[in-house]
Parts: C-alpha cells; sequence; structure tokens
C-alpha cells in the first residue's frame, strides 16, 4: 500500500471524484438509499466524515 502524500494537522477535506458516461443514472430511488446507508456504515466504522456525495 502506498504512503499520503499530505498529511494534514487538524481538519483535513479529501476530494474523490467519480462520473458516469453520458450522465447515466447509476442509482434508482431504493439504490441510493441502501448507498446512503452503506456510506453511514463506513463512515462510523473508520471515522471519517463524508461531507457530501
Amino acid at each position: 500500500m502506498r504512503t499520503a502524500r499530505l498529511l494534514g494537522t487538524g481538519r483535513s477535506f479529501y476530494h474523490v471524484m467519480s462520473r458516469v458516461v453520458d450522465r447515466r443514472r447509476v442509482f434508482e430511488a431504493k439504490d441510493k438509499e441502501i448507498f446512503r446507508k452503506i456510506l453511514r456504515k463506513q463512515e462510523a466504522f473508520s471515522g471519517v466524515r463524508i461531507v457530501t456525495y
């Protein structure tokens, strides 16, 4: 595993970006809710706060 390029002290933000082809929908309404639950579980597990998605 590679090491982090930047080591922040205090409050830091990490920007992750993903795109889809032709702005197609990835999730239906039910899938979005499942995805949100997974994000929140990962957020609690890792101690990282997800600001937006």
